[in-house]
């Protein structure tokens, strides 16, 4: 459930931008056809409802994903907002706030995401059961009714004109109302859009992002464009006179302001004042307007409906900024991790000649005592440096670990515990190629299975099929009990600390035993 929670709420924050963006255009483009307004609330309910988009480089959207479910379960909670300004505000906060604990079953923010998923569930029922009984209410309220024409009724209790119903929508009229033909051509109106379906839709989106102020807003300036629309559509062929008699039987019809609710359609209920304005000051728009409408209406679905391009670091190489160090050429791996590795020292700051023009000159950096061939640099991401040793929108601080480089590749090594905790940063992304520079064995039987040995207690078993993503990646313990965990969901340092002192086991490992 949580998981869901974290998806509505980065859909949300995605939205958001679109919402401002809508509404923004919506006063800039004050006399285009509020048909068009609606269609933008259109494009805004896309993007709270679909869970998939493209990616494009014309995305104005900062971040799709705000808070990422991986990190909130196994790391230091940090949010990639895609606004470094933000980031670099919010994460010291989320980071002291909600520090993880080794000893701790679970993520603290991840327990407070947990709770917050049970009271967004709450609230949705909230509103839901709020709609029903406000539906109920109303249709209460036109029990007596007398039949006027086809699906036209009038009600003695009635204040308002509206339209009731979904599948068979009846318009219910104040007995005794003046002005009858205008508040029929209204409702008629409403039918021929289909306004009742699309009311009570953007209702039931709210109910999912009733947390998001924004959304509120959206739906009170769709409930507003729909009726506007409909007085256009209306009002279009209208002679001042008739204009008039119109913003009369509005004026009539008011009622007093109350919550827009799922239901219903009433004639004068929203925003009568500017409806009046409007439809007094009317003019038929030109095709210059429409088809400027039309175009911000694309510029909008194309900014706004997709995401932008995630940048997919390359593998090391030497072509990318290199670290000169004792004479030796480094390059980072590009695997930003959250906290230093175990048994890592400092050993000073990078000199100008030792950055070698990668921006990072005056960077601390430490060393393994046992390890000679990298080492890691320690980095605060305000710090402006170049964009291919570490994505610095997406933490707070970060460790870049950087390979020694030889004879023009990455000195093949073996497998350590940090790799093993850097490496589970990356959740199911994980792939093959990014063990390709450790060294491993195929002990596969009928399956590809790579080993890749740690120590005499600790071990790497990959499965499944070279160039799709890995049946398994599980991080083993060779003890009795064969303890094991995949690496892409649970919490490797929490794993590493509860068996490190257990005693290794005697068997060999079995190909066929990874099951």
């Amino acid at each position: 459930m949580s998981d869901i929670f974290l998806k509505t709420l980065n859909m949300s924050i995605a939205a958001s931008w679109l919402i401002l963006a809508v509404a923004l255009l919506r006063f800039l483009l004050k006399k285009t056809p509020k048909g068009m307004s609606v269609l933008l609330w259109g494009i805004v309910a896309l993007r709270l409802v679909v869970p998939i988009s493209f990616e494009s480089a014309w995305s104005l959207i900062p971040s799709a994903e705000t808070f990422n479910a991986h990190n909130i379960r196994y790391e230091t909670p940090v949010i990639s907002s895609g606004i470094p300004a933000v980031n670099n505000v919010v994460n010291p906060i989320l980071g002291e706030t909600f520090l993880p604990n080794p000893g701790d079953s679970a993520n603290p923010f991840y327990v407070f995401i947990l709770v917050s998923s049970v009271i967004w569930l709450i609230g949705v029922a909230a509103m839901l059961l709020y709609a029903v009984i406000s539906y109920a209410q109303v249709h209460r309220s036109v029990a007596e009714k007398i039949p006027y024409e086809g699906n036209i009724f009038l009600c003695d209790h009635l204040k308002s004109p509206f339209i009731l119903g979904l599948v068979r929508p009846k318009i219910y009229l104040p007995s005794g109302m003046g002005a009858m033909e205008s508040v029929i051509a209204h409702e008629k109106a409403h039918l021929t859009r289909r306004d009742h379906w699309w009311k009570p839709m953007g209702f039931l989106i709210l109910a999912v992002h009733w947390f998001n102020p924004l959304c509120w807003a959206a739906y009170v300036l769709l409930c507003r464009d729909i009726e506007q629309a409909c007085d256009e559509k209306v009002i279009r062929h209208m002679d001042l006179d008739g204009k008039k008699q119109y913003s009369t039987a509005l004026l009539e019809c008011s009622t007093q302001r109350r919550l827009v609710t799922i239901c219903p359609l009433a004639f004068g209920e929203i925003g009568v004042k500017e409806r009046i304005k409007n439809v007094l000051n009317y003019k038929k728009p030109t095709f210059r307007i429409v088809s400027v409408a039309v175009l911000a209406c694309v510029f909008v679905a194309i900014c706004f409906l997709t995401n932008p391009v995630k940048t997919e670091p390359n593998s090391p190489n030497t072509e990318r900024p290199a670290l000169i160090m004792n004479g030796d050429a480094y390059v980072a791996p590009y695997m930003p991790v959250s906290s230093l590795p175990y048994g890592y020292q400092s050993a000073g700051r990078l000199t100008g000649e030792q950055a070698n023009n990668t921006g990072l000159e005056g960077i601390e950096y430490f060393i393994h005592p046992s390890e000679a061939e990298d080492f890691y640099t320690y980095q605060e991401c305000a710090t402006p440096i170049d964009l291919n040793t570490v994505d610095s929108e997406k933490r707070q601080w970060a460790y870049i670990r950087w390979i020694q480089v030889k004879n023009n590749r990455i000195e093949n090594r073996k497998l350590t515990l940090d790799d093993v905790v850097m490496l589970s940063q990356k959740g199911d992304s994980l792939t093959w190629s990014d063990f390709g520079r450790y060294q491993g064995q195929d002990i596969g039987s009928g399956l590809y299975i790579m080993r890749y040995e740690i120590d005499e207690l600790f071990e790497v078993l990959i499965g499944g099929v070279p160039g799709e993503t890995p049946m398994y990646i599980y991080l083993k313990v060779n003890n009795e009990a064969d303890d094991r965990i995949d690496i892409r969901t649970e919490n490797v340092s929490t794993f590493i600390a509860a068996h490190r002192n257990d005693v290794p086991g005697t068997a060999e490992p079995k190909p066929d035993g990874i099951s």
